[in-house]
């Protein structure tokens, strides 16, 4: 991470000018000494430059800070989160989303956040608005956790529906087996959230597979579905041999 990470324009110019003035500063002082030359004048400017780094140098401590509060939020299980923390969650990671806008992976960070205090909608919401970036693979893994949740809330919230059929000729409605439909406008999102997520181009993890297995039975596709009910399973059982 860097030092300028988080910092706006203004802060960032702060924080060099600052630092250059200091140097200014020091080498006009070893000069004055070595000349025994009165250099209290040239105290003022180690003062100014102080003041420009201090305000800069306290906001990225207090980004990071809040990093390493995020880090520890997406790594905690979304039930073991009280509605107080989730509050204080939601103010943290506002604030780093706000200081975010042009780091593509701080920003998957925020989204996987949002997704760890329950607020899924704008995790995902924030994950589109990266991915629109073509950013690198480490971002896109750090979104396979919100696209998965997204998938998997998609998928519970699209109860099928019987679709129209004709009986066929001299027989009974009633006797005849009406195949499932879905929801046209949750076919779409079911589709467009399990393409993001496979376009990740990254390593799945189990529980990902089964959700877009169970995505793509939904949608009426049985081998992909059963393309990646195999791959859940295979790396299930490698996840349960080891040590």
């Amino acid at each position: 991470m860097s030092i300028f990470d988080g910092l706006y324009g203004y802060e960032k110019l702060m924080l060099v000018c600052g630092f250059v003035l200091f140097l200014f500063a020091l080498a006009a002082i070893t000069v004055m000494i070595v000349q025994r030359r009165d250099f209290k004048a040239v105290i003022v400017l180690f003062v100014v430059a102080i003041v420009l780094m201090g305000f800069p140098g306290i906001q990225s401590i207090k980004f990071s800070n809040n990093l390493v509060e995020i880090d520890r939020l997406r790594a905690q299980p979304t039930e073991q989160i009280d509605p107080q923390q989730q509050q204080q969650y939601a103010q943290t990671l506002a604030q780093v989303e706000q200081r975010a806008t042009n780091n593509p992976l701080l920003q998957a960070k925020v989204a996987d956040g949002y997704r760890a205090i329950g607020d899924l909608n704008k995790g995902y919401q924030l994950a589109q608005a990266v991915l629109q970036k073509q950013p690198s693979p480490q971002v896109r893994a750090t979104l396979v956790p919100v696209l998965t949740a997204k998938l998997n809330q998609v998928q519970a919230a699209t109860p099928p529906t019987p679709a129209p059929h004709a009986a066929p000729s001299g027989g009974s409605v009633a006797g005849s087996a009406a195949p499932a439909a879905v929801n046209p406008d949750r076919q779409r999102q079911l589709a467009t959230i399990a393409a993001q997520l496979q376009a990740t181009g990254v390593a799945l993890p189990a529980a990902s597979h089964a959700a877009l297995a169970r995505a793509y039975v939904t949608l009426g596709q049985p081998r992909q579905a059963q393309i990646n009910a195999e791959q859940a399973r295979r790396i299930g059982i490698g996840a349960g041999s080891r040590p």
